[in-house]
């Protein structure tokens, strides 16, 4: 289980470069990177939320609390911030047994209410969880969009 959550973060956060602190040089995320980037979100995702319905993230804060990450070529790096973290935990939901994310859940209902189509046109669910696994091609995808 723990491979399956590290090989999805390896391919949707390989790119990313990060200085872990003032001392170090920075550099791509390395496999103990990522590994404990997933133990940290599973733990974060297991904590019970705050009575104003917001995570804590505890492990996941701390282990990035120095980290200054640059997430896409042309962006300027900083601090990874809550939305990031729940761009971790929608990351690897899918793969956890029980996973909390409600989005995981509602996902088949959905596809279970619509009538199988004829035509094959790209659902919009379908659409944003696949840029949600693939963050790397969003670039390429509005690249396009420019260019046609």
């Amino acid at each position: 289980m723990v491979n399956d959550v590290v090989s999805v973060l390896k391919s949707a956060l390989g790119r990313w470069v990060c200085r872990k602190d003032v001392s170090s040089h920075p550099s791509l995320l390395t496999e103990p990177d990522l590994h404990a980037l997933a133990v940290a979100t599973q733990a974060g995702m297991s904590s019970p939320p705050s009575p104003e319905g917001e995570r804590e993230w505890g492990n996941l804060r701390e282990l990035t609390k120095d980290w200054i990450v640059q997430q896409k070529p042309g962006v300027a790096p900083g601090p990874l911030q809550t939305r990031d973290f729940e761009h971790l935990a929608a990351l690897i939901s899918p793969l956890l047994p029980d996973g909390p994310a409600p989005q995981a859940a509602s996902e088949p209902a959905v596809a279970q209410q619509q009538p199988p189509q004829t035509d094959i046109q790209p659902q919009p669910e379908v659409v944003e969880r696949w840029t949600r696994e693939a963050p790397e091609l969003v670039f390429a995808r509005e690249h396009l969009e420019r260019c046609l």
